[in-house]
């Protein structure tokens, strides 16, 4: 079974993610995303890195903060998200040794 994997060039994805360059050149100098490559034009960007950054600029948009903001906000969703499979992990092996 094969999968394909997306790479986009900055070009490709500011169209995909419909945003200029100058947001998205913020958006990675703020770490929230961080394509292959050194420079913009050698930069690769993934499926993954396009998610992210729609749903940062979603957050932007809707909270009006800075982008050193929504690169912290988006961190700690992603530990809440994280912490939540951890607990429903450790809740279904603890309802093993409770069940008679």
């Amino acid at each position: 079974m094969s999968s394909l994997i997306m790479q986009l060039n900055i070009h490709e994805f500011c169209q995909c993610a419909e945003l200029p360059q100058t947001v998205v050149l913020e958006i990675v100098e703020h770490g929230i995303v961080e394509p292959a490559g050194l420079t913009p034009d050698q930069w690769q960007f993934d499926a993954d890195a396009l998610a992210i950054v729609k749903r940062a600029f979603r957050l932007q948009a809707e909270l009006q903060i800075e982008w050193a903001g929504i690169a912290l906000a988006l961190q700690l969703l992603d530990e809440l998200e994280h912490l939540r499979v951890e607990n429903n992990h450790l809740r279904r092996r603890l309802n093993r040794f409770e069940q008679p």
